[in-house]
């Protein structure tokens, strides 16, 4: 049938393949993609780059908090990186945690040869707060997805290991002669199974003892 049109056999493969074809992979694109292209990888690599470099900063970070090696220029923590770097301590915080996870997902990537891509601040988010054996567990089961790990499956097996969020209810308000009273119950007080009866009981003391001592 190639034969037919006018080709040999194989060539048929060559056209569909189209730029994958070794001889014309140099020679399909447009100067004006080549533009493009170069623009675009500059992009990337600029992307990279920056990435590197937030990791660098966490861990200078860490090791400064670690140390205290700010105690000379500054009162505390919070005064040292506002001062030093216009950043919040929760800020600072973030980068060193996202230094410390990349160094967790390095480790299980040289001891387990699996494939750990470079993922951003944002996607390892879900990964901070838990220590190195929990991050290796999260990361194993994410590539043991169909897409190997990725910020989707990392964020999926990251929820497994996530405690539920405590439902708080909302506050009482009790109206009695000439006052209202309101209870509210906080995330601490639901764990332990406070009821709002027992919260009042135990307000009601809290009063009794503040009116024995004041006398």
């Amino acid at each position: 049938m190639a034969e037919a049109c006018g080709g040999a056999a194989g060539q048929d493969d060559q056209i569909v393949m189209g730029w994958f074809t070794k001889d014309t992979a140099m020679n399909t694109l447009t100067e004006t993609e080549r533009v493009q292209l170069h623009r675009l990888e500059a992009t990337v690599e600029a992307g990279v780059s920056a990435t590197l470099t937030v990791i660098e900063a966490g861990k200078a970070l860490a090791a400064i908090r670690t140390r205290q090696l700010y105690r000379d220029t500054a009162a505390s923590w919070d005064q040292y990186v506002e001062t030093r770097f216009k950043i919040t301590r929760r800020r600072a915080d973030q980068l060193v945690s996202f230094a410390g996870v990349q160094d967790a997902l390095q480790a299980f990537s040289e001891k387990t040869g699996t494939a750990v891509p470079e993922m951003s601040e944002r996607a390892i988010r879900p990964l901070v707060g838990m220590d190195a054996d929990t991050i290796r567990v999260v990361v194993a089961e994410a590539a043991g997805e169909a897409e190997g790990v990725t910020p989707a499956t990392i964020r999926k097996a990251a929820a497994r290991r996530r405690p539920k969020a405590v439902k708080v209810p909302r506050p009482v308000r009790l109206k009695v002669a000439g006052a209202v009273v309101e209870i509210a119950l906080n995330v601490k007080g639901v764990k332990a199974g406070v009821t709002v009866e027992a919260a009042l009981v135990a307000a009601l003391e809290a009063v009794r003892r503040q009116a024995a001592e004041a006398a």
